[in-house]
């Protein structure tokens, strides 16, 4: 499953709205980030697409770093533009941490995130952008507008207990 382990992350936008169920009225928010990252994250969405965007190093080009491992570092289609990808993923656990230590983290759970984007660069890497939605209280939206001002932070985004409870019975059944 998708997943993001401590990247630095830039907020592009922050949407607070209110949604409603009924008579009732919950407060949520919409968080838009970007982030670049290995192009093996690729792998989430499709097998395949990692393969569609990117090819290995030819004869004459920069050759895959040791370190990373990588050898798909090209991109097969330089006119490319960003793509979109339709996936949607529900009930994550969001965490933001400041790239300070002394920066207190921001917990969000029963996340739904949505409204991928997809732009290859060279060297293997990819600009992920994507729509991170939750209700929330007010006090969660002050220190999400703190975050916004920061622009940049730690993001975390894995799959919440529901998530694995669900793929454990169904690797079950």
């Amino acid at each position: 499953m998708f997943k993001i382990e401590k990247k630095v992350a830039t907020i592009t936008n922050l949407n607070v709205r209110i949604e409603k169920h009924g008579e009732e009225r919950n407060l949520a928010i919409d968080i838009n980030f970007s982030v670049s990252t290995g192009n093996n994250v690729l792998d989430y969405f499709d097998k395949d697409l990692r393969k569609s965007l990117f090819r290995k190093a030819g004869k004459g080009e920069q050759q895959s770093l040791p370190t990373i491992g990588e050898t798909l570092t090209e991109i097969k289609h330089p006119g490319l533009e960003p793509i979109k990808l339709s996936h949607e993923f529900k009930g994550y656990e969001l965490q933001l941490d400041g790239e300070l230590d002394s920066t207190q983290p921001i917990f969000l759970t029963d996340v739904k995130v949505k409204k991928f984007g997809v732009a290859a660069k060279e060297g293997g890497t990819v600009d992920l952008t994507f729509k991170a939605s939750a209700n929330v209280t007010p006090d969660e939206v002050a220190e999400l507008t703190e975050a916004l001002i920061r622009q940049s932070v730690v993001l975390t985004l894995q799959p919440g207990q529901a998530n694995d409870t669900t793929q454990q019975d169904d690797l079950a059944a």
